[in-house]
């Protein structure tokens, strides 16, 4: 096949040479040697960086000092004239993404002149840089799937139990497999080039530096072609998007003949999928190896992108109508209950075709993370070989033997790679061939393609997609509620301002303490009939959990707000369950629009109860009044409730202890608390409506 430019790739140049690594451990260990070699420049780009990390381990003692972040200062100090920048990506501060710099790090770096640090997020709030790439002294580049981050090193025989293989804190990790490549030559100019346009930064070299190949790393190619394949997309419709990787793939695999390999951390793209089918039922087609990890190590990623993965593999095998099609697990050997985590991303074709790099195969690596490939032919190199060696390596690898032993039992299977591979699996424990996989249908649908999108969504649908609502109908609720607290706030300050001449505090909180003790039954009672009259006239439960905080304090008002919020709550669920096929209800636009909402979030269950809570489409009563209407089961009632009120109970309680105060000590401190609170608030309360605005476009 022909790779064409903006097709499949979007810069080539030639390799002066090139090698490949198969674990994480050979990586590292090869660039903790040329780090301290590089003269002009060291440029790391990467998903995740964590400054604790050691390169250097000793299988039986553990890692070696020093740490990458010490390494980096020492050089950038001892080397005045050169330039040392770290790009990593910012994410959205909910989502933590592995990221562990230390404070120490960013202030030491800070203070280097020649070191920076740059932490960018990337064009939509919903993507990911994900490229992970090494430049030193433009003419050695390090590129692949690998990160310099926490709990990627492993050798390639993946011990139950190794020494090395702990994180900074000396914590013991799970087995790990990766691929990364290192190359020299023009080709490294053209990385670099992506990197000055994506990052901004001034990369121009002075001098040409002298080659930092690494010393006893075989070359496995020589002047090789090397292209280099994106993903980038933008929000604004008017940039086009580049979807490089998601053709290479597609072209590679419908032009394959004999073989295809893939190694990935995850397979969940319906196009690849569906083209993969058609491959199968074509009577004469190649075999076809997926190598993947047999469960993501997080829960999170279990639910949506591992059943996500196991639909798709259970369609292939569907399919597979002539028996060439191999879906594998590397397992510890010596504990096969302990998974390998497979994070490479590799496919190679006919042993000739090869891409490699940060590309996952799912729909947000093709068409919305930022990403970046190395892609190349065999046969537009010296070493026409090279490919099929590192296939004979990667495959001997997973099956614990030597390459030479890995050809000699494909040999024996009639060059089929597959029987091969199907034979060892048979008999060793470190390689499994799963029958069943993770349950499809478990997960709505909707999750898994919110995990696993496939584009950035324009500002107006971010906006819909995130509320299930139109953003004029955000801001007017916004606003009633803010118009709702600041009455709130009037009321109490006239209740303040009597206090403080006719009214007794002292003695209107003792008469609620003498209840409480006294008859505490009564006092409960009066509590949830409170709650309960609230929710009759639509005033919000707000309302009374601050106002029974103020008068019987934090422990006494969470639990009589629990109390009177629940029962409440339970009352009006158990009526919609009773009246849920009965029309009537149906008149009232207040139903009819918390139901609309409810059947968006509907498949997520008790966290659609839990959401109803938190962003609530409706009165209080009409939201439970729907809850039992629509059918939701009373666990998932009951659960969701727990998790989406209970958060808000306590913090508006913490508001009312904080009102009492000011009633029972009106000093200059708690007035202070009480109006920083309410500041607070409505800083809180500005700042979603201003954001609403600017994501939506509405000015006025």
């Amino acid at each position: 096949m022909t790779f064409t430019q903006d097709r499949h790739y979007a810069y080539t140049s030639t390799a002066a040479r090139l090698s490949f690594f198969t674990s994480s451990r050979d990586y590292y260990s090869v660039l903790a040697e040329v780090l301290p070699k590089a003269q002009k420049r060291i440029l790391i780009v990467g998903w995740s960086f964590d400054d604790r990390i050691r390169l250097v381990r000793d299988r039986d003692t553990g890692p070696s000092e020093p740490e990458l972040g010490d390494l980096l200062l020492s050089i950038a100090r001892e080397k005045p004239s050169i330039r040392v920048d770290l790009c990593i990506w910012k994410p959205p501060s909910l989502f933590a993404a592995d990221q562990h710099i230390t404070h120490k790090f960013r202030k030491e770096v800070h203070e280097t002149p020649n070191m920076g640090l740059h932490q960018l997020p990337a064009e939509s709030a919903f993507a990911s840089r994900h490229e992970k790439f090494v430049i030193l002294d433009d003419v050695l580049a390090f590129i692949g799937g690998i990160d310099l981050t926490r709990e990627r090193w492993d050798s390639p025989e993946h011990p139950a139990k190794s020494p090395a293989r702990v994180n900074p804190e000396g914590e013991a990790y799970g087995p790990y497999h990766d691929t990364h490549a290192v190359m020299s030559g023009p080709a490294v100019r053209e990385l670099l080039s992506l990197a000055e346009e994506e990052f901004s930064l001034d990369l121009s070299p002075d001098t040409e530096p002298p080659s930092l190949w690494p010393e006893g790393i075989p070359v496995d190619a020589e002047n090789a072609r090397i292209m280099i394949s994106l993903t980038r997309s933008s929000p604004d419709a008017d940039v086009p998007d580049l979807r490089q990787i998601r053709k290479v793939y597609r072209d590679m695999l419908s032009e394959a003949r004999e073989f295809i390999f893939i190694e990935n951390q995850y397979f969940s793209s319906d196009e690849i999928t569906d083209l993969l089918v058609r491959r199968l039922r074509e009577k004469e087609g190649p075999e076809l190896i997926i190598l993947m990890s047999r469960e993501l190590p997080d829960m999170l990623g279990r639910m949506t992108m591992g059943v996500n993965a196991s639909m798709h593999i259970a369609k292939l095998r569907e399919n597979d109508r002539h028996g060439r099609l191999g879906f594998f697990n590397p397992v510890l050997p010596d504990d096969p209950a302990t998974p390998v985590k497979v994070h490479s991303k590799l496919m190679i074709t006919d042993s000739r075709f090869l891409t490699l790099g940060s590309g996952n195969i799912n729909q947000r690596s093709f068409s919305f993370d930022n990403e970046v490939n190395i892609l190349m032919d065999a046969q537009e190199t010296d070493d026409p070989g090279c490919v099929a060696q590192l296939e004979d390596r990667i495959l001997a690898q997973h099956c614990g033997v030597s390459p030479e032993e890995w050809r000699e039992q494909v040999r024996r299977n009639g060059g089929s790679r597959l029987s091969a591979f199907r034979e060892r699996s048979s008999s060793w424990e470190g390689l499994q061939e799963p029958g069943e996989l993770l349950p499809p249908g478990s997960v709505p649908q909707e999750l898994l393609d919110y995990f696993d999108m496939e584009g950035a969504p324009r500002p107006e649908e971010a906006l819909h997609t995130m509320t299930k609502d139109e953003p004029r109908g955000i801001i007017a609720r916004t606003r009633k509620i803010w118009g709702l607290m600041l009455l709130t706030a009037v009321v109490l300050g006239a209740v303040f301002f009597l206090s403080r001449t006719d009214v007794d505090i002292h003695e209107l909180l003792g008469a609620v303490r003498e209840l409480n003790e006294t008859r505490p039954g009564l006092a409960a009672l009066l509590t949830i009939v409170s709650f309960w009259l609230s929710m009759l006239v639509f005033v919000s439960i707000t309302v009374p959990i601050v106002s029974f905080a103020a008068l019987h304090g934090p422990w006494f008002g969470i639990l009589y707000s629990a109390l009177g919020v629940f029962s409440g709550a339970a009352v009006f669920y158990a009526l919609g369950l009773v009246l849920h096929k009965n029309p009537w209800f149906d008149r009232f636009r207040a139903v009819r629009h918390v139901k609309k909402q409810f059947e968006k979030i509907r498949p997520y269950g008790l966290w659609a109860v839990a959401i109803s809570r938190m962003v609530p489409s409706g009165p209080f009563l009409v939201v439970n009044l729907v809850t039992g209407m629509m059918g939701f089961r009373p666990s998932q009632f009951l659960l969701g409730s727990l998790i989406g009120l209970m958060p808000g109970i306590i913090a508006f309680t913490v508001f009312g202890e904080t009102i009492r105060k000011v009633f029972t000590d009106p000093g200059w401190m708690n007035i202070l608390m009480f109006v920083l609170l309410l500041g607070a608030y409505f800083a809180i309360m500005t700042g979603i409506v201003s954001l609403v605005r600017k994501i939506s476009g509405i000015k006025n």
